[in-house]
């Protein structure tokens, strides 16, 4: 049994067969299980899938880290078997194991790989294909070895230096999928590449590109019927941890890029993928009124069936009893088109963000506040909404996510999914997953600006890894055009056709994994509390459910469509089996205990402050915005934090100076009126006039 972190190392020697195996867990290995909610959760089950390493003695490669980040991610085991460099090794017997999915060499242990017996050995074994990938390749790699394994497709290697170099992902659909064509910024000023054979079958997989120069490092050619993959070492000892951008996706994939894309197409259903490929499109702030500043309901709704796409609108509480009823009629006739969420309470400056400011107790009550008005919104509209907070400018601590846990939200979705007062990961898979639970132990997704420029990359990496794509945007984004978002929607339904637009609720209870087990059935890793499991094949499937749990006493209970079930926790892990008929779905949620009471929360309107921001937020969006000054102002707004502080400042002192100089020119005005007044009674020549004003 391995677990999570842990690589599997099996030595052979020449004649003798196995001589022993051991288990090593890497301290990089450690510390990624303990960043990342899917990491952590592989660690539930024995491996049922293996990827077989097989190297000289040594010091572990670079190579062996990637694959070994790589099987993480998506859930395999990493045997590395270890060869005398002096002898012939026999390599078999993890070969053979139906649980291999792949194989890996190194290329300096291809001289002690026997290659016929190797690909008779895979030959042999029942079921599809194991693919083999030799790696690490440099110009001191035997060209007659590469040659050899590749059947001629390459004949050498050669060093490219430059400081712009891009990767180039070919056209291999049932390869590279998402990413056939793409283009993104290589990790590194130089790379070792293939020099190709006269006659070459390769297919070239990943390229490099100089300028107009593209040549390629990681290709896939046919050998006597075996499927053989050959990568150039594209990474080199100067790489550090400190190297990986843990905040970004693009960075973070670059590093990995050859051997992902290799373990996936080994690993197909039988490593962590998700249920289906989902994106949504959120406008923050604007409540239900025709039009709300640069947004028009009905014509964004034109957009969405033209180009097929879905809208959520993150709305503020505040506003739960306003709307206009023909924008309500439209989100109750197109729900697969529009949706609501929850966008802070108040939506006054940072009401949920630093607890010096606002202590725990404020933001609870904000919290349940935020819950009332929206159940009373549903109630008067019939709209339903979803339980996903939108933290208004910037993600809360981590205490508010524990709490939004508690009160039973299903996730949060922001800009970043780290807390404010937390630390990003510097782990580089932590970044390959748009949601992470390690923050209270609840879902935490990221969002990304619509009006981000090329987003065509971030699109095709995070489909390519199962993460759902979202984009948010504010009523100005339509500024000169409601179809502003047409190209991107068309981006993400060019990059993958199968793409579902849905809510976020809908989103949130898709957030899982699933894995094929040996009988099967299917593992499945959520982290969210709501679960959407659909059976779409003619045959009943059982769901075998896995949620980490922090503190399983405040667990109040778990539901299946409804009913209640029996549950246990196991060492903070929810474990739960469902069955799901062929061609059925069923609604599986877990609910925590806590002091909500909806009725007894009160949603009036009785702070000032917020009734004066919402006020103005009203007068910036609907009416300011429509001047060129206006709209310059609201730019400020959103790019500077301390600008609706300043800007409610300077309102101020501009009343207070108007108050002041009209209290200024009344005294100087009737100041004036007496000293007029008095002049008439003043002796002239020392003589008074004593004449009286005719009446």
């Amino acid at each position: 049994m391995i677990v999570k972190g842990s690589t599997r190392f099996a030595t052979f020697v020449k004649g003798t067969g196995l001589v022993h195996v051991q288990q090593e867990t890497t301290r990089r290995g450690r510390t990624a299980c303990a960043t990342l909610f899917f990491m952590v959760m592989s660690s539930l089950w024995c491996y049922a899938s293996d990827v077989v390493l097989i190297r000289l003695p040594g010091r572990p490669s670079p190579e062996q880290h990637e694959l070994e980040l790589a099987t993480q991610f998506y859930g395999l085991g990493l045997d590395v078997v270890i060869v005398d460099a002096n002898h012939a090794a026999s390599v078999l017997e993890p070969v053979e194991r139906r649980s291999t999915l792949g194989v890996a060499i190194e290329a300096d242990a291809l001289a002690t790989v026997n290659r016929g017996t190797l690909l008779e050995t895979l030959r042999r074994r029942p079921g599809s294909n194991v693919p083999v990938l030799i790696l690490g390749v440099t110009p001191e790699t035997d060209p007659t070895l590469l040659s050899t394994w590749s059947s001629a497709a390459v004949v050498g290697a050669a060093r490219i230096k430059n400081s712009r170099l891009n990767y180039v992902v070919g056209q291999a659909e049932d390869i590279t999928q998402e990413l056939s064509g793409m283009e993104m910024p290589f990790p590194g000023e130089d790379v070792y590449y293939f020099t190709l054979g006269k006659k070459s079958n390769g297919q070239e997989i990943m390229m490099v590109r100089k300028g107009d120069e593209v040549v390629p490092i990681f290709i896939k050619a046919g050998l006597q019927q075996q499927n053989v993959f050959l990568l150039s070492r594209t990474h080199f000892s100067g790489d550090t941890a400190a190297d990986w951008n843990a905040d970004n996706v693009v960075d973070a994939f670059a590093k990995l890029a050859p051997v992902m894309i290799f373990v996936k197409h080994c690993a197909g259903e039988r490593g962590w993928h998700a249920p289906g490929h989902y994106a949504n499109f959120t406008i923050d702030d604007p409540w239900l009124r025709e039009p709300y500043g640069d947004l028009n309901y009905k014509g964004l709704l034109d957009e969405m069936e033209r180009h097929d796409f879905h809208t959520t609108i993150a709305f503020v509480p505040w506003n739960f009893d306003r709307g206009d009823s023909e924008v309500l009629s439209l989100f109750r006739e197109y729900p697969n088109r529009f949706s609501i969420s929850v966008h802070g309470n108040n939506h006054d400056h940072k009401e949920f963000e630093g607890l010096h400011d606002k202590p725990i107790d404020v933001q609870v009550a904000g919290l349940k506040q935020a819950l009332a008005r929206m159940d009373k919104f549903q109630r008067l509209t019939g709209i339903q909404y979803d339980k996903v907070f939108v933290f208004p400018h910037s993600i809360g601590p981590e205490r508010t996510l524990e709490e939004l846990r508690r009160y039973n939200y299903l996730a949060t979705v922001n800009s970043t999914n780290v807390p404010m007062d937390s630390v990003i990961q510097s782990e580089p898979l932590f970044a390959l997953r748009s949601v992470t639970t390690s923050f209270a132990d609840f879902p935490s997704v990221i969002r990304y600006p619509a009006s981000m420029a090329n987003p065509s990359t971030l699109i095709a990496i995070n489909t390519f890894l199962g993460n759902p794509v979202l984009f948010y945007a504010h009523h100005d984004f339509f500024a000169k055009s409601i179809g502003a978002f047409d190209e991107v929607a068309d981006v993400v339904n060019k990059v993958e056709p199968s793409t579902q637009w849905a809510s976020l609720g809908d989103i949130a209870s898709h957030l899982y994994q699933v894995r094929l087990r040996d009988d099967s059935n299917y593992d499945v890793l959520t982290p969210s509390s709501s679960i959407y499991l659909a059976n779409t094949v003619d045959h009943d499937l059982v769901y075998y459910v896995k949620k980490h749990e922090v503190s399983p006493s405040t667990i109040s209970s778990v539901t299946v469509d409804g009913q209640s079930m029996p549950f246990q926790v196991h060492d903070g892990i929810l474990d739960i089996s469902i069955t799901v008929p062929a061609g059925e779905a069923r609604n599986v949620a877990v609910t925590y205990k806590n002091d909500l009471d909806l009725a007894s929360i009160s949603t009036s309107r009785r702070s000032l402050r917020a009734y004066l921001l919402r006020k103005a937020s009203d007068f910036r969006d609907i009416w300011l915005s429509k001047s060129y000054v206006g709209a310059a102002l609201t730019a400020i707004y959103y790019r500077d934090d301390k600008a609706p502080v300043r800007i409610i400042e300077g309102a101020c002192m501009l009343m207070a100076l108007c108050i002041a100089l009209s209290c200024t020119l009344v005294v100087t005005i009737k100041k004036r009126m007496r000293v007029a007044a008095v002049s008439n009674s003043v002796p002239i020549d020392g003589v008074v006039d004593t004449r009286k004003t005719p009446q």
